[in-house]
């Protein structure tokens, strides 16, 4: 991609590389636990908020583990090691859990369809950011979103039982699952 890096090219891909780092993730899931807790769904804000915060400590460990070097020509600011794509994995997770949380409550079809397709475009782009700086293999990045996707199929799999045993505590005696 060394042949496309322009001035604008840096500035939007620097946006998307931003707009898809893990700490900004957490912001997002964040904000959506912030509105579920204000809806009153606090079990869904506690699993969203669980799912990013284990699943961000799992692929670090992954990452320190296989250690991986990133690509020649990455960017200096870019420390540490390739595989997984930690960016990659966080804004997929985020984007999965918004899939599972938040646009199937959309009433609108067209706008569950935008707002669906919008948020995937945010995490190509994020993907084609981390290529373009040389940040990651595209192998990375693949396999980044196949380890989000599995993680959050996991973390669904397992809220029953997290609300189970959170419907027995007191404070969320009357809680909707």
């Amino acid at each position: 991609m060394s042949t496309t890096q322009t001035g604008l090219n840096d500035i939007v891909m620097s946006i998307f590389s931003f707009l898809g780092s893990p700490v900004v993730d957490l912001i997002y899931i964040f904000i959506l636990a912030g509105i579920l807790l204000v809806a009153g769904l606090r079990i869904p804000a506690i699993w969203s908020i669980l799912t990013i915060v284990i699943g961000e400590i799992l692929a670090f460990i992954v990452c320190q583990l296989v250690e991986r070097n990133r690509p020649i020509g990455h960017l200096l600011s870019d420390t540490g090691y390739s595989f997984p794509s930690l960016h990659i994995f966080s804004i997929f997770t985020a984007i999965f859990i918004l899939l599972l949380l938040v646009i199937p409550n959309i009433t609108s079809s067209r706008s569950q369809l935008v707002g669906g397709w919008a948020i995937i475009l945010v995490g190509l782009m994020s993907l084609l950011s981390r290529l373009y700086f040389s940040a990651n293999y595209l192998s990375d990045t693949i396999a980044s979103i196949l380890f989000a996707y599995a993680w959050v199929i996991l973390a669904a799999s397992l809220y029953a039982t997290l609300a189970k045993r959170l419907t027995k505590l007191s404070i969320f005696k009357n809680e909707e699952v």
